[in-house]
């Protein structure tokens, strides 16, 4: 197989493996709930277009969850993908308000401070280590772990993973998704399950940001529902300045 970076190839099919593997077994739980779980591309209020992995739907075809499988072999690459997981599920949710949750499943080699900074920016994050990846593989004589100057090892890998038969590659699927499986069907059936209608006794906190008409951006955190209303009293008497407001706080 005449390919110009062997690892990379082996690392997408892997991936591609992963991430419909996992929307597989979620379908049937969300099916049996009347929601649909598919690939879209969804457009933020800038006309901005997001490709996501995977959008869950309700009965009223709203989306309530964005899911987005991720796999990366090099801790350099974090940045990027973990700004675009970032950027993207924040700028959707203020442009769909039915999204109640946003998750990433990562597999392979993510940093702390990658996923904290996830988690900062509401997403909720699962994870499969590169080492679970690694052993599946191997069982089937695929190694998947080699040096990056390492030209020689990924090129074997990727003509032993394509000579393995579809039923083996779907064996693989399902075993990489093995640590996630029921703590993803868990969270994903939380919120199908949910009543959205008793969701202000379950608010922990509060985020209110408020943009003027010179685009700056003025974020407010609050610990409830009442505190938030509370601390926007004095903007109903439109003032003309609130920077001594914000300042006091």
């Amino acid at each position: 197989m005449a390919v110009s970076n062997a690892g990379s190839a082996l690392g997408q099919l892997v991936g591609k493996l992963f991430e419909g593997s996992l929307v597989q077994t979620l379908r049937p739980s969300v099916e049996e709930r009347n929601h649909k779980i598919n690939p879209e591309r969804l457009v933020n209020g800038a006309d901005n277009v997001y490709q996501i992995d995977a959008v869950i739907r309700d009965e009223q075809d709203q989306p309530v969850i964005l899911l987005d499988p991720k796999y990366i072999r090099y801790k350099k690459h974090n940045r990027d993908k973990g700004s675009w997981l970032c950027t993207s599920h924040y700028a959707l949710r203020k442009t769909y308000p039915s999204l109640r949750k946003s998750i990433a499943v990562l597999a392979g080699n993510w940093s702390s401070p990658s996923i904290k900074l996830m988690e900062s920016f509401g997403v909720e994050v699962l994870q499969v280590p590169f080492e679970h990846m690694v052993s599946v593989l191997g069982d089937y004589g695929v190694q998947f772990d080699w040096d990056e100057r390492d030209r020689v090892t990924p090129m074997h890998s990727l003509e032993a993973f394509t000579a393995l038969h579809m039923d083996i590659h779907n064996d693989i699927a399902g075993r990489l998704v093995e640590p996630v499986r029921n703590a993803i069907i868990v969270s994903v059936n939380d919120v199908i399950e949910s009543d959205w209608s008793t969701s202000a006794s379950r608010v922990t906190s509060v985020e209110v940001l408020l943009k003027t008409d010179r685009n700056e951006m003025l974020m407010r955190q609050y610990d409830s529902v009442a505190a938030a209303m509370q601390g926007m009293i004095p903007f109903v008497s439109d003032l003309s300045d609130v920077r001594e407001f914000l300042q006091d706080r």
